[in-house]
């Protein structure tokens, strides 16, 4: 059927720290947008919110060109910011929270912008995060 099309999926493939100071934190979040359609995108930007735990973590925007191939993704690095309110609200989780140290259930939701106007594409997905050295599963 002609203009329909499948959701496009975003999740984060790495997180890693940028600056850091008291009041505000920089980390830099590779996004992996997959493209499950016949047509390729062009998108202008992204704008997002990231979960850690549950608990809001970051907010994060970037801007274009990204172009996602047909039946394609693309890993995209974007500055993404952290407040003291965010950051203390992971320090007071229990420790490797789902019960395997190092690990973070992450939940991102945003929007990815194409051009032309009423261009947006909408996501929200759920993961889980490795911190490296991190155990793969539990030992017995």
């Amino acid at each position: 059927m002609p203009g329909r099309s499948d959701p496009v999926a975003v999740s984060v493939s790495d997180l890693r720290m940028g600056t850091a100071g008291i009041l505000e934190q920089q980390y830099f979040v590779k996004l992996r947008i997959q493209n499950p359609n016949n047509e390729e995108l062009n998108l202008t930007g992204i704008a997002f919110e990231l979960e850690l735990n549950d608990k809001p973590f970051a907010k994060g925007t970037g801007a274009g060109p990204i172009l996602v191939p047909r039946f394609g993704s693309q890993v995209v690095e974007v500055e993404t910011l952290s407040t003291l309110t965010g950051l203390l609200r992971q320090l007071d989780r229990p420790v490797g929270g789902s019960g395997v140290a190092g690990r973070f259930g992450y939940r991102i939701k945003g929007r990815l912008h194409r051009s032309g106007l009423g261009r947006v594409i909408s996501f929200d997905e759920k993961g889980e995060l490795s911190m490296p050295g991190a155990p793969e599963g539990e030992t017995k």
